[in-house]
């Protein structure tokens, strides 16, 4: 169809990568470099005129002295592609020069090619550069399927070192470490960490020396935590709404167990101190008068 001094052909729609499938090269603009110092435009075309048409060329001078490189654009893709058969990997160094690095191990330039080999090349955009360095790179590795487990230690004997709890525990698995908490005496703290290689290891660990007695001392065994999650895990624990009163009935009168008529006899500052002191009351944990939101008890602190 004509449409002014412009002819318009219409075709059916085709995905990018269907386009690009061609029987030949469509590229007719060439890349150059690690070619001789000495070498300038005059030269460079001698060497690629011998494959075609030559429209255009050009040496550069990189801009962080990384030596020249240079552009030569053929008039036919198939010119192209021949010019990189005939000088890709092309040595044109002297003999003198071959000679002198016989003996030097061979230096690669940042992409693998040997940097006394000219380099003959498609012009590459900026995305296709990104995606070459993309396939070049190995693929992630993928992660471990049996991450380590750290288990926490506690009511440990004052004479274990970190070799003493290595040996506890080696009988359930690879203990990737293990390490006692001592004080600047060196004396044990009363608690420690190992670390298995596997979280089966350490859960057949946690079954068999959670509560085990080791030196006259139940040991206490579990998942170590962070002290953030702990904290946060105690606070909560910890935080429960008191009641305002163990009395049913209004106004705490009637009902059954420590309310209305069961605190008879005890009286204002004296009920309250007797109720603190039974055991399995609220009071006993928190002490009288404590709201909930206490701070966190010294042995949770640590």
């Amino acid at each position: 169809m004509q449409i002014g001094e412009k002819t318009v052909e219409v075709h059916p729609f085709q995905k990018r990568p269907d386009r690009d499938k061609t029987d030949g090269p469509t590229f007719t603009n060439l890349y150059i470099r690690s070619f001789p110092n000495d070498w300038d435009e005059e030269k460079l075309t001698e060497e690629f005129s011998k494959f075609g048409t030559i429209t255009s060329s050009c040496i550069q001078e990189d801009a962080q002295g990384r030596g020249k490189f240079a552009f030569v654009n053929f008039q036919k893709p198939e010119e192209a592609q021949n010019a990189i058969e005939g000088l890709h990997g092309k040595d044109f160094r002297t003999e003198e020069e071959k000679a002198a690095a016989e003996d030097q191990e061979e230096e690669l330039d940042g992409n693998g090619h040997p940097k006394h080999l000219m380099y003959v090349g498609k012009v590459q955009t900026k995305t296709e550069r990104a995606a070459a360095l993309r396939k070049d790179q190995p693929p992630p590795k993928e992660p471990s399927k049996a991450a380590s487990v750290n288990l926490y230690v506690k009511n440990l004997d004052e004479s274990t070192d970190d070799s003493a709890l290595r040996e506890l525990f080696e009988p359930f698995g690879r203990v990737a470490s293990a390490a006692a908490m001592r004080d600047e005496k060196g004396v044990c703290k009363g608690f420690g960490f190992v670390c298995f290689a596997s979280p089966d290891e350490a859960t057949k660990a946690v079954t068999e020396m959670h509560l085990k007695v080791v030196k006259g001392k139940p040991l206490y065994v579990g998942l170590a935590e962070k002290r953030e999650v702990r904290q946060e895990r105690l606070r909560q624990r910890y935080s429960a709404p008191m009641p305002t009163s163990f009395g049913g009935g209004k106004g705490g009168k009637g009902g059954k167990g420590y309310g209305g008529g069961a605190c008879k006899g005890f009286q204002g500052a004296k009920a309250s101190q007797a109720m603190t002191g039974m055991p399995g009351m609220p009071g006993q944990m928190l002490g009288a008068g404590q709201a909930a939101g206490m701070p966190l008890p010294r042995w949770a602190r640590r």
